[in-house]
């Protein structure tokens, strides 16, 4: 069935047509009958054509932010440059600073402050000493009154105490 043919008649006699070209353009205006109308192929092509539109701006859009991007990125060897500088002067100050000799307060400027430090101390010292007296004699106290000794004796043992009344 491949090479179909048909035979027509004509005013000189027969011919012999092959069909199977025939058959293939039928289907192919088939096809093209299926495809759509002529408006809706209208609106495919106009959809492309805005595709193709919007993806040209897209392509604008980048070159600008591409062409931004590089002169920024021209800026910064500029700044490099002055950040190093800046920090060249730095070290130079830190260096010079450091290599000049650091002269403290005179020992004649601290010589009061270090007496005044002297004699807290030893007022510390005669503090400390009176606390640890009056807590020996508080222990005393307290085991006088465990063992069962009276107040009045107590208090004529030790005449500098006073007692107050709680409440």
């Amino acid at each position: 069935m491949k090479d179909e043919v048909e035979l027509s008649e004509t005013k000189e006699g027969y011919e012999i047509i092959p069909v199977t070209p025939l058959r293939r353009l039928q289907k192919r205006v088939e096809v093209l009958e299926k495809a759509g109308t002529i408006p809706q192929l209208q609106s495919l092509i106009t959809q492309i054509i805005e595709l193709v539109k919007t993806n040209q701006n897209i392509i604008n859009e980048i070159v600008k932010a591409n062409s931004d991007l590089r002169i920024e990125l021209s800026k910064i060897p500029k700044k490099i440059d002055e950040l190093i500088e800046t920090m060249k002067d730095f070290m130079d100050l830190i260096e010079t600073a450091g290599s000049e000799e650091i002269v403290g307060p005179g020992t004649e400027s601290i010589k009061p402050l270090i007496e005044e430090i002297k004699k807290l101390s030893e007022e510390n010292k005669k503090l400390i000493e009176n606390n640890t007296a009056i807590m020996e004699a508080l222990e005393t106290i307290n085991k006088k009154i465990k063992r069962g000794t009276p107040v009045s004796a107590l208090l004529s043992s030790y005449p500098n105490i006073k007692l107050k009344k709680r409440g």
